[in-house]
């Protein structure tokens, strides 16, 4: 669409706001060497200057550069402009600064904001157990903080590692009380130790209880500690193209484990939802959910039946599920297929593949000729309702 598109979406999108449901800080250098466990500092997450940029190094895994220093820059070049490493200094200011973060998002149509880590994110894919719990335990505090500015437009996502379920369990229950409200886990949990698997029933449990919406976000895969550094896999300097292409399969198995094996059916108010691997590929799998629940023969113990015996499988996931994106045109052209009270867009900032500054332009362009009502609960009423924004009457 263009500016001059006249529609009733695009008068909304031009005149009103809207809510990210994905978006993300940049986390300072001293962020850990100051808020860490003192036993663990030395181990947790540090900047190395190299002669490409400025590093993390975990425990002594190197693991990413800084993101959010070309925001908006795809929209000037090619790809082979854009870069996979920075300096600290070249880091959009707004991303570490909560008044100048809602400033910049309101040039850009976005009111409020759900904040989700940058290398926090593939904090998880670091093989060990005690310096990844004591670092998302620091973040934490951190992004608490942070949200207090304002807590009515800036809502944080806790990060929580599920190594331990029940440790897990009560690190919620503690960034519940900080006024985080939700929580980032791993999107592919150890083969030992699957989603399907009873350990985390009291995880789950708590999670429904505090009304804390679960996470599972693209770029999470949990290395196992178990394993130790032949888990390790990160190499953001040689990443084929295929894994940003199919980047969807680890969250369909998640999400396979977790309704197939009744998760769900026993957890009516626990809510997990996908983020930023976009929804073209939701109809399909609902429908081969249904299709291997109803068509197959049982093979072995944990083939089940749910308890309400005219339930699908598809009927958990519009329930309980949840699906943050950025750009799918495809997807939202099947959102009845969906369900569109599960759909919230996000704009991603500040990172490369952000949206920002052209949120308004992207979102009127792929939601061209939708009814009202269903672009209103797609860019902000869905993000409102899920993590409890207090929206103004003028939004």
């Amino acid at each position: 669409m263009t500016t001059t598109d006249a529609s009733p979406s695009s008068e909304l999108l031009r005149t009103g706001w809207m809510i990210s449901s994905d978006s993300h800080v940049i986390e300072p250098p001293d962020l850990w060497s100051e808020r860490m466990d003192a036993d663990l500092r030395d181990r947790g997450p540090r900047v190395v200057r190299e002669a490409d940029g400025d590093w993390w190094y975990v425990d002594g895994y190197k693991t990413m550069s800084f993101l959010g220093i070309q925001t908006g820059a795809r929209f000037e070049g090619g790809p082979d402009s854009l870069r996979t490493s920075a300096t600290y200094a070249e880091v959009r200011p707004a991303s570490q600064d909560p008044a100048a973060y809602l400033s910049e998002n309101e040039q850009d149509g976005v009111w409020a904001s759900v904040l989700y880590p940058s290398q926090g994110l593939v904090i998880y894919c670091v093989p060990v157990h005690d310096v990844v719990t004591a670092a998302m335990r620091a973040y934490n505090d951190w992004l608490a903080d942070f949200c207090s500015h304002d807590t009515t437009r800036l809502k944080g996502i806790a990060m929580i590692n599920v190594d331990d379920p029940d440790e897990g369990a009560a690190e919620l229950e503690r960034c519940r009380r900080q006024g985080l409200c939700g929580a980032l886990i791993t999107v592919a949990p150890p083969a030992r130790l699957p989603f399907r698997a009873p350990a985390y029933e009291r995880f789950w449990s708590t999670a429904e209880d505090l009304d804390m919406p679960l996470s599972l976000h693209v770029g999470t895969d949990r290395a196992d500690p178990e394993l130790g550094r032949a888990a390790f896999r990160l190499d953001v300097k040689n990443v084929p193209p295929s894994a940003f292409v199919n980047k969807d399969f680890q969250v369909r198995q998640a999400f396979a484990d977790l309704i197939l094996s009744g998760v769900f059916e026993r957890h009516p108010r626990l809510r997990i939802g996908t983020v930023e691997h976009e929804l073209s590929w939701i109809p399909f799998f609902l429908d081969q959910l249904d299709y291997g629940y109803t068509s197959r023969p049982a093979r072995g113990p944990e083939w089940r039946r749910f308890a309400d015996t005219s339930a699908l499988p598809s009927d958990f996931f519009r329930r309980q599920g949840f699906a943050s994106f950025q750009e799918d045109a495809v997807g939202v052209r099947l959102r009845d297929l969906i369900g569109v009270d599960l759909l919230m867009w996000g704009s991603d900032y500040p990172h490369t593949e952000s949206t920002f500054p052209r949120s308004r332009q992207i979102v009127s362009e792929i939601f061209a000729g939708l009814p009202t009502e269903d672009l209103e609960r797609v860019v902000w009423r869905n993000a409102a309702s899920l993590y409890h924004f207090e929206v103004p009457v003028a939004v």
